[in-house]
């Protein structure tokens, strides 16, 4: 009997040696590899990377990754290295690109002061845009999602809620994590306007796209050639998503005297520099008294741009005092965009409303680009500190005077309570 029963163990050792394996694309040494290429490329590049966690402490979850590598999928060794790398806490020091993930699903969810909504999906699922999600494979959304933010990376929570979105949308990080099943359906249980609840079932899809992601960031998308959201509904958005895929431009509210300034994008040198002396041009030929500087969709791009539209409000006193200079901001406002909010909050006057920042005023950032030596998964490292404030401004994030938060009730009906809050403030001069 003793004999057999060990037979029966080493099967089932074999088996399961197996079904890892099947899940394997990589062997133990390759992932080993990258693990230690991933933590030399951060030593070497990252200005303070232990600044959030103890040097002993990072080296002790890398060398407890290596330990259980033979044992892992390749799913699990993505979302163990995700979570070491989150560990630095710093957004531009992040996996990214194509080869984190085989599959994605094409749907977005995003989080509310009122709870968790689906914002974009493959066309077949775009009855299912506004619904609320309860549950994510039986388990709580809630509980998915802070499951999902230990493998984010970002500055502060506000950037995680921005990111975290598309992490949910890896097949691998999902997997990785045990919220998939090996099958990688998802099932999401969801609740309509009439508090209703509807069933979802998703499948993980191949996708492949550039390797910056922009169909995240940009268009507020999901992975997959035809999708809806809210903007493909109605041609009646809101300012901050009218002409969203534009870097900047801006339109003359002539009731309130004032500019609706939306800078979406640090982007084109030459082009911005343009750009600016006919924002001004305009500002001045029809008396202006008001700006209202809109950073809510900008992601960043490059801080070598900002200097002129600083010093053009710095010059303009009409502008430049409180009450007619005001910057929107919110959780996606990230990177260069984080320079020109608090270049502005430094050298001016404005009132900032709406979410905080999703990085503080001093961070890093610049990051250096490599790839993973086998996996082939793009590694951002920063490579410098910006301090833009005094040294001891540890912000970690830009918090407005006025906080005014995005429900899922505007967003679906197209209203815009930043902008309400900010006309309301122009009207009672």
């Amino acid at each position: 009997m003793q004999v057999m029963k060990t037979a029966s163990a080493i099967l089932l050792s074999i088996a399961l040696q197996v079904n890892l394996y099947s899940q394997r694309t990589f062997f133990d040494r390759q992932w080993i590899e990258d693990l230690d290429f991933l933590v030399h490329r951060i030593d070497s590049i990252h200005p303070d990377p232990y600044l959030y966690i103890s040097k002993e402490l990072f080296y002790k979850q890398v060398s407890a990754l290596k330990l259980k590598i033979p044992s892992y999928s390749d799913n699990e060794i993505i979302a163990e290295l995700l979570h070491i790398v989150t560990a630095i806490k710093d957004g531009h020091t992040r996996l990214h690109g194509n080869n984190l993930t085989k599959k994605w699903y094409p749907v977005r969810i995003e989080e509310f002061p009122d709870g968790y909504f689906i914002t974009a999906c493959a066309d077949v699922f775009k009855d299912a845009i506004g619904l609320k999600v309860i549950e994510v494979n039986d388990r709580k959304v809630e509980d998915v999602f802070d499951l999902i933010g230990n493998v984010t990376p970002h500055d502060n929570e506000f950037s995680r809620k921005y990111f975290s979105p598309l992490f949910f949308m890896m097949n691998s990080v999902l997997s990785g994590l045990h919220i998939a099943d090996s099958s990688g359906v998802l099932t999401l249980l969801a609740r309509n306007y009439d508090d209703q609840e509807i069933t979802i079932h998703i499948h993980p899809i191949e996708y492949k796209s550039e390797e910056d992601l922009a169909w995240f960031w940009r268009e507020y998308g999901v992975p997959g050639e035809l999708y809806s959201n809210i903007i493909a509904k109605n041609d009646s958005l809101p300012l901050y998503l009218k002409n969203y895929d534009k870097p900047f431009w801006f339109e003359y509210l002539k009731e309130y005297k004032s500019v609706y300034f939306a800078f979406n994008e640090c982007l084109g040198e030459n082009d911005f520099e343009n750009f600016n002396k006919y924002l001004w041009q305009f500002i001045d030929s029809v008396k202006a008294e008001c700006l209202i500087i809109d950073l809510r969709n900008n992601f960043g791009g490059s801080n070598s741009i900002l200097q002129p539209l600083v010093h053009e409000i710095i010059r303009h006193d009409e502008i430049n005092k409180n009450g007619n200079l005001f910057v929107l901001t919110g959780r996606k406002t990230f990177s260069a965009a984080i320079h020109c909010a608090a270049w502005i909050e430094y050298h001016c006057h404005p009132i900032f409303i709406g979410e905080p920042t999703g990085a503080g005023p001093n961070h890093f950032a610049d990051p250096d680009f490599s790839l993973l030596p086998n996996s082939g998964i793009v590694l951002m490292v920063s490579r410098y500190f910006w301090q833009n404030t005094w040294p001891w401004d540890n912000r970690t994030s830009i918090e407005p005077s006025v906080c005014v938060s995005l429900s899922s009730n505007d967003y679906f009906n197209y209203r815009d309570p930043v902008m309400d809050k900010v006309l309301e403030i122009i009207e009672s001069k």
